[in-house]
């Protein structure tokens, strides 16, 4: 019996240590609130991604849609990651998800669609205007008369920084994305500096909790100040350079 009893114990420690039992925080997925629903599965424990799988269904129009997405690791991180492309999504829409390994099931968890909304990375540009400020503008990569509200266009905020490239102190401003650009001054910047700009995305549906990715970094560069310069001063002819009275009756006589 004595025996068994170490058994056991010996067994329950190999599970603990190899064992796999994710919990509903390991499992997070964010919607674009376009088309894509992309889902991570992420734990020091999860030794592979292999036969992990996520059935995901939502009702529309009285039906409910299924997708399964696998899962599989990410080439940049420990991850595994899956992604569905869903026809549109509805604010208040609930997706119902199912975490299996196999056959096994480890998890439910379910989404509310506004409370997962991660929007697309932000596209940046940057011109210099004719008075020497830098003006941003971006793209906010959706499509104006796709599938998405246009409230939804109106909740959106880009979240700007910019430093001097190589520098560890930034300047972040954050504006609405309907503005559509943004100016830098010039006068705040250094002159003859490289600086750097990235944004992030966000939206009003969830209190703007979660961000985008980060955009893709642009480069710009100040310029020396050019120094004013007006018309050269006429100075004012010293004595010894007038002529002398006797000089002027002298030229006056050569003349007549």
């Amino acid at each position: 019996m004595f025996s068994t009893f170490k058994c056991q114990i010996f067994l329950t420690l190999i599970c603990i240590a190899l064992c796999y039992e994710p919990t509903k925080e390991d499992l997070k997925c964010f919607n674009d609130y376009e088309t894509e629903m992309k889902c991570s599965l992420s734990s020091e424990r999860l030794q592979s991604c292999s036969g992990h799988k996520l059935n995901i269904t939502h009702p529309v129009s009285n039906m409910f849609e299924k997708y399964t997405c696998i899962f599989e690791r990410n080439h940049h991180s420990d991850n595994c990651e899956c992604n569905i492309t869903v026809e549109g999504f509805v604010a208040t829409e609930i997706f119902n998800t199912t975490l299996l390994e196999g056959s096994n099931v480890l998890l439910y968890k379910t989404f509310m669609t506004s409370d997962f909304i991660k929007p697309k990375s932000p596209v940046l540009s940057v011109q210099k205007t004719e008075n020497g400020n830098f003006n941003v503008t971006w793209d906010d990569q959706y499509e104006k008369h796709g599938l998405v509200a246009g409230n939804f266009f109106e909740g959106l905020r880009i979240n700007l920084t910019y430093g001097i490239k190589g520098g560890h102190k930034n300047i972040s401003k954050t504006v609405p994305n309907t503005v559509r650009s943004y100016e830098i001054v010039a006068k705040n910047l250094l002159p003859n500096t490289n600086y750097i700009l990235t944004a992030t995305m966000s939206t009003d549906y969830n209190d703007h909790s979660i961000p985008s990715d980060q955009s893709a970094t642009v480069e710009f560069t100040t310029f020396l100040p050019i120094t004013e310069t007006g018309p050269p001063l006429q100075r004012e002819p010293l004595p010894a350079d007038r002529p002398s009275s006797m000089q002027e009756n002298l030229v006056s006589r050569v003349l007549r």
